[in-house]
């Protein structure tokens, strides 16, 4: 995969509120390590250098966590770190995720200095009980006037994270949510995210939705409203490239494109993942843990798969048959599809599965690729899922 390009993921585990749907690595209250964190993830920066030099690198994705909570010095330093490290293209993109509360103007103003030129912004919700309910601490209208500090900052390429399928949320009260930040600044986001609360494994939500204290949306109302947002965001002007994404001007996540497309991706900072020269790696999750791996980078903990890093918790090759799958799994959720004719022989093995898929009018193949329609969009899991069994048998 060396034409391909290269991602570049940084880790920050920093929140000021844990929200209770979330299941990503973030912590609150531990504000006090960022010291540690940076000087953690600057070490590991430099472990990986050598071994990524030779790439070129076409997106950095600051994410967490609430990376807006850093000091731009801190954002500063680190993207220094990677243009001096590695051979960073002169047009990447470089995003940096922000929530409400934590925008500054001055920070902002640093963050664009430092190179960052994408921000991306999660609001979820401008109802105040659905804000209550995800442990949202920002209001809307700190929304709205985050947004407007963003783009007075100088930056022209700001995505809005929505989540809609909330329990008792009605389809008006989502469409006043989306209508509302279509205004915002006179024309709104230049991308915008919108995702269905999925209840996540060992989150808080996932205990009171077990426990009966609360009911999960009705699967089709849930439908209603995302066939209602695609038709909305288009007359908009928007495009949506994948399934839960839209963007205006061409403007699609150029870092997240990568793991759509299973490309390679290098990943630092505690919990994060990556995929490089074939290897899907994780780095260990605890904080503490990472910064205490990083103290001393001469003694390698693991070396596992022969990756630089001693924070690496565990790695493992991919095989062809596993490589497909993940090619379809994630390739599939986009509206360009999958070419199938750069598809290796292990795709043989699963193509049964991608004929039924048509046949049930849940795929399509044209000029070479195969995609969902929109009913397989709507039940893409239930095609997931069987790509999924040859590896779980």
């Amino acid at each position: 995969m060396q034409d391909t390009p290269l991602g570049l993921y940084i880790h920050v585990p920093f929140c000021t509120v844990k929200c209770s749907y979330c299941d990503f690595n973030s912590y609150a209250g531990i504000d006090d390590m960022q010291a540690e964190w940076e000087a953690a993830a600057l070490t590991e920066l430099s472990l990986w250098a050598p071994r990524l030099r030779g790439r070129e690198v076409s997106t950095v994705f600051i994410g967490g966590g609430t990376p807006s909570l850093l000091p731009g010095e801190s954002i500063e330093r680190i993207l220094d770190a990677v243009r001096s490290g590695l051979n960073l293209s002169s047009d990447a993109e470089i995003t940096l995720e922000a929530n409400p509360e934590s925008v500054h103007p001055e920070r902002l103003q640093l963050y664009r200095a430092a190179g960052v030129n994408r921000i991306s912004m999660g609001v979820q919700s401008l109802d105040s009980d659905e804000l209550v309910f995800l442990d949202r601490i920002h209001s809307a209208e700190r929304a709205e006037a985050a947004f407007a500090e963003i783009r007075s900052a100088g930056f022209d390429n700001v995505n809005l994270d929505l989540i809609y399928g909330l329990p008792g949320q009605s389809l008006a009260s989502w469409r006043s949510t989306l209508d509302q930040v279509l205004k915002w600044s006179g024309n709104g986001p230049d991308h915008i995210s919108c995702y269905a609360l999925t209840v996540e494994e060992g989150t808080p939500l996932a205990t009171r939705v077990a426990a009966g204290r609360v009911v999960e949306a009705n699967p089709d109302h849930v439908a209603e409203i995302a066939d209602w947002t695609a038709d909305r965001l288009a007359a908009a002007g928007y495009q949506q490239y994948e399934t839960s994404n839209y963007a205006r001007d061409g403007l699609s996540c150029r870092h997240n494109l990568i793991y759509w497309r299973n490309q390679e991706y290098a990943a630092i900072g505690p919990g994060a993942h990556g995929f490089f020269n074939g290897v899907r790696y994780h780095v260990v999750r605890s904080p503490k843990a990472y910064v205490d791996r990083l103290r001393d980078p001469e003694q390698d903990v693991l070396g596992v798969q022969g990756l630089p890093s001693p924070a690496i918790a565990g790695a493992e090759r991919v095989s062809e048959l596993e490589n497909v799958i993940d090619t379809l799994t994630s390739g599939l959720r986009l509206m360009e599809g999958v070419d199938e004719s750069g598809l290796p022989v292990a795709y043989q093995q699963i193509r049964p599965i991608l004929d039924w898929a048509v046949e049930s009018a849940l795929a399509q193949r044209a000029n070479g690729r195969l995609s969902l329609t929109k009913r397989g969009h709507e039940v893409a899991n239930e095609v997931f899922v069987r790509l999924l069994q040859p590896i779980s048998q």
